[in-house]
C-alpha cells in the first residue's frame, strides 16, 4: 500500500454535524476501498488567501492513511463531485507504506511537541516568578533621587 495525504477546504458555512459527516464520508471510501486512516488532522476554519466560490473562509482538514492507488482515485473523485468541497489536493508520502511505524511516528511528533510545550511554559513560568521576585527586592531598595522628593516642609507654591 501507499501513504498518501489529502488536504481539502470545505466551505465555512457548513454546520458541525454536516463538517462530521462529510469527514467521515471520505474516511468510509478509504477504510472501504482496503486502506487504513493513519491520522485525521482537522485544523479548523481559516481564512483563505484568495476568494474561492465567493468564500473568504474555510474549514481546513488533513487525512493522513494508506491505501491503493485505485482508493485515492477514488477519494479524489468523491471530492471533485462534493458541492461543499472548495479545494482538495493529495500527496504521495511514502510508495511503500508501513502503517504501523507512520503511526509510531506520530506518537512520537506528539509526545515530542507536548514536552517542548510543557517546557516552554515551565520556563516561562519560571521567568515569571523570577521577575516578580526582583520586582519585589527592587520596591524596597529603590532610592529616591533628592530632586524628586518632597521638601520637609512639604510643597511650597
Amino acid at each position: 500500500m501507499r501513504r498518501y495525504e489529502t488536504f481539502f477546504v470545505l466551505r465555512p458555512d457548513l454546520g458541525e454535524a454536516q463538517i462530521k459527516d462529510t469527514i467521515k464520508r471520505f474516511e468510509g471510501i478509504i477504510t472501504g476501498g482496503g486502506g487504513e486512516i493513519i491520522e485525521n488532522d482537522e485544523w479548523g476554519s481559516r481564512e483563505l488567501a484568495y476568494r474561492i466560490k465567493g468564500e473568504r473562509r474555510g474549514y481546513y482538514v488533513r487525512l493522513d492513511y494508506a491505501s491503493p492507488s485505485a482508493t485515492m482515485t477514488e477519494v479524489e473523485r468523491n471530492l471533485k463531485l462534493q458541492d461543499s468541497v472548495l479545494r482538495y489536493i493529495s500527496v504521495l508520502i511514502d510508495p511503500e507504506a508501513n502503517v504501523e511505524k507512520a503511526r509510531e511516528e506520530i506518537e512520537t511528533r506528539k509526545r515530542r511537541q507536548a514536552e517542548a510545550r510543557a517546557a516552554a511554559e515551565a520556563r516561562a513560568a519560571a521567568a515569571a516568578a523570577q521577575r516578580a521576585e526582583a520586582a519585589a527586592s527592587d520596591i524596597d531598595s529603590i532610592e529616591v533621587p533628592e530632586e524628586l522628593s518632597e521638601p520637609e516642609g512639604g510643597v511650597q507654591d
